[in-house]
């Protein structure tokens, strides 16, 4: 199901969305880079808040999701060493990669269903969320291609926004972002940076302040009893998300083949030097 924005929103970001945007772009050490990404992230960002974003419901996923992995992919692809052609489509990524929505199954459920004994169940649940998830990527990508299609022949002949390859390249990212949590796995070669670097920065979502409160809500609006105000509340939310960055990674080495050696620290998932900075940035900032 698309979700598109109601004729009462906004067609505009918010301005606190616009301040992540440019502190994102000031991590950026080549001011070329910087002016260019600036044009190409403020058009990408706009367009995406009037298609999707701005009637996003909280079932969904926090309205500005899309700006905090921006935020955290220009930083990866910086320590990457990324070409301002790769810049540029890790920035399309961030603004379209979750255009698509779905009633998501969450890694908790199956959890309580093992815990319980119910392990039917949560094979079950594993299968659907990977059939979920799928069908969430793959129409995702055909969104995000027709948009990005639409923003290229909306600019300049002689400039376009984007080139086809690039649009290409970026819909293929968004085809497959979700891969590393399916079951069986299929992360991103560790050669492939760009891809490494898109699906870091969207997995580092959950435990951003927003990322956490964007989960409480969707359980809250699934029905259960959800206490905002509690701090053990968003520490157990916590914990769930930091468990999926961990357990996945045995699941990577037996079935994607990801090499051990191919990972920064010892238990985490990432494979970039920033990512997995940004990572324990975060548990120490939550104490995890």
């Amino acid at each position: 199901m698309q979700l598109s924005a109601p004729a009462n929103q906004s067609t505009d970001p918010p301005a606190r969305l616009n301040l992540i945007l440019e502190g994102a772009l000031s991590g950026l050490a080549d001011a070329r880079e910087r002016e260019e990404l600036r044009v190409t992230a403020h058009t990408l960002a706009n367009a995406a808040w009037q298609r999707w974003q701005s009637g996003r419901p909280p079932q969904d996923n926090g309205q500005d999701h899309e700006w905090i992995v921006f935020a955290h992919v220009l930083k990866i692809a910086e320590s990457e060493g990324l070409s301002l052609a790769e810049k540029r489509i890790a920035a399309a990524f961030a603004f379209v990669h979750d255009n698509y929505y779905i009633p998501r199954i969450m890694e908790e459920e199956i959890r309580e269903c093992k815990r319980a004994g119910l392990h039917d169940k949560a094979a079950a649940l594993s299968k659907q969320k990977t059939q979920q998830r799928i069908e969430h990527m793959q129409r995702g990508a055909v969104n995000a291609g027709s948009l990005l299609r639409e923003l290229m022949r909306s600019g300049h002949p002689a400039s376009p926004l984007f080139t086809a390859d690039e649009i290409s390249r970026c819909v293929e990212l968004v085809s497959g972002h979700d891969l590393w949590k399916t079951n069986p796995p299929a992360p991103p070669p560790t050669a492939d940076r760009l891809a490494v670097s898109c699906v870091e920065a969207d997995a580092l979502w959950p435990l951003h302040p927003s990322g956490v409160l964007a989960d409480l809500q969707r359980l809250a609006a699934g029905g259960k009893r959800v206490d905002l105000t509690d701090p053990l509340v968003w520490r157990r939310q916590l914990q769930q998300s930091l468990d999926t960055l961990i357990e996945f990674r045995p699941h990577w080495v037996e079935k994607a083949a990801i090499a051990e050696t191919d990972f920064i620290d010892r238990e985490s998932i990432f494979r970039t030097n920033a990512g997995q900075g940004l990572f324990r940035e975060w548990r120490t900032f939550w104490s995890l």
